[in-house]
């Protein structure tokens, strides 16, 4: 009777570690999938990211030369002024504007989808707050005192989602944006900054107090720049809900 308890209980053994084989060997493929398929595409993400930056910046070239063209023809009802062709011109790309940002929202929330079904076997409860589809836009503001030609931007328009979810309580949250320049340098126009009970400071660019609800909340900030703090090159964006960094994403001046 012994024996034969014994036998099944070595059975039993064999049979579990041939499945803990199975499964682990399963998840290790899945992972290789998705690390391939994350590449492929946050590739594809950069490309459209690119795209949509060239845009913008032809979208710009044309607000400026609406202005100027206004100047010279004004009150014009002629269909083939320059006004009016730069008008349909910035139409146009800003339909394509808007289609591209679509497309980077779908590759970011299929990225995501596709992370979160390999996390399904292997469960970990995130209760906090996460932002996804970080974009960042140049904003020149125009007046007497700033001329069209001037190619300086005076503001970075930041907007991000924060993200679905469950765990995390409803109600109001600070969010605090965090602009770094190429030089390393944290832009925060009045050295804004708060401290927590243990002494650690964040210093930040934007504030923006939201209500969250649990679903997807689109947010948007202006954050204003520091003219000798403003040089081409890459920047970097985050974002921090207390003193947490929930998302960052880049932005390149050009």
């Amino acid at each position: 009777m012994t024996s034969k308890k014994n036998k099944i209980t070595k059975i039993s053994i064999i049979v579990l570690l041939f499945l803990l084989l199975f499964f682990s060997v399963n998840y290790y493929s899945v992972k290789v999938e998705l690390a391939d398929y994350k590449k492929q595409s946050e590739l594809e993400i950069k490309v459209l990211e690119n795209q949509l930056s060239e845009i913008l910046h032809k979208y710009d070239s044309l607000g400026e030369e609406s202005i100027k063209n206004a100047k010279r023809i004004a009150q014009s009802v002629d269909s083939t002024s320059p006004v009016n062709q730069t008008a349909d011109s910035m139409a146009f790309y800003a339909n394509k504007a808007k289609a591209l940002s679509a497309k980077i929202a779908v590759k970011n929330q299929a990225l995501v989808k596709a992370k979160n079904n390999v996390a399904v076997s292997n469960p970990v409860v995130v209760n906090r707050l996460s932002a996804i589809n970080i974009n960042a836009k140049g904003v020149k503001i125009y007046s007497d005192l700033y001329k069209s030609s001037n190619s300086q931007i005076q503001q970075l328009r930041v907007c991000y989602t924060l993200q679905k979810n469950e765990i995390v309580k409803s109600g109001a949250k600070t969010l605090y944006i965090q602009v770094v320049n190429p030089k390393n340098q944290i832009i925060s126009k009045e050295n804004s900054s708060v401290e927590n009970e243990a002494g650690v400071k964040l210093v930040y660019s934007a504030v923006s107090e939201v209500n969250y609800n649990k679903n997807d909340t689109d947010v948007c900030a202006y954050v204003d720049l520091i003219q000798n703090k403003t040089p081409k090159g890459k920047y970097i964006i985050n974002v921090y809900s207390e003193f947490a960094k929930i998302g960052s994403s880049t932005f390149d001046y050009k």
